[in-house]
């Protein structure tokens, strides 16, 4: 049994961002389909097919949305869509490439996906780490060529400038 999870008093408005979103992409593909197959953006009539298919999406996640709405929703994205979608042809995509991004990834992808992101993970860890080892700051001050630490009074401790044979901040360089 399958316990619908989605109110059915929710408006178009009431979706959260990344719904919105979705529903945008799936608008774009359909008008940049549209596009590839008939080379050409869609007429009045063509362009109410293509609502009336977003808007079944859209009753499912927002049942108190009217088709008027997502018409006008539609209508208005529709105006920047033939400069996006001709830049994408001269950026190489066709109906082909349109498919295989489509396309589902099989189980096996997805595993050998996630063991590359968690291998990435790690190594940007180590590499922070690395960095943050390298970046350490030598503490120094007018007595102490290298404070090691402190008491537990607060009292430095470590290699004086006179045990190294240097005068306070004398570059390392000059004594070579």
């Amino acid at each position: 049994m399958r316990i619908n999870m989605h109110r059915a008093d929710k408006n178009y408005k009431d979706l959260k961002q990344k719904q919105k979103s979705v529903i945008a992409d799936k608008t774009y593909s359909m008008y940049l389909t549209f596009y590839l197959e008939n080379q050409r953006m869609p007429d009045v009539s063509e362009m109410n097919d293509i609502c009336k298919r977003l808007f079944a999406t859209v009753q499912v996640l927002a049942p108190k949305t009217g088709y008027e709405d997502i018409y006008k929703i539609v209508e208005k994205r529709a105006l920047g869509y033939e400069s996006r979608i001709l830049k994408d042809i001269q950026d190489g995509i066709t109906i082909e490439t349109l498919n295989t991004q489509k396309q589902r990834k099989a189980p096996e992808e997805k595993v050998a996906i996630v063991k590359q992101k968690g291998q990435q993970k790690r190594a940007k860890r180590k590499k922070k780490v690395r960095d943050n080892l390298n970046k350490e700051e030598i503490l120094q001050d007018d007595r102490f060529f290298f404070i090691a630490g402190y008491t537990s009074g607060g009292a430095p401790y470590g290699v004086t400038w006179e045990e190294m044979g240097l005068k306070p901040w004398e570059d390392l360089e000059e004594n070579e």
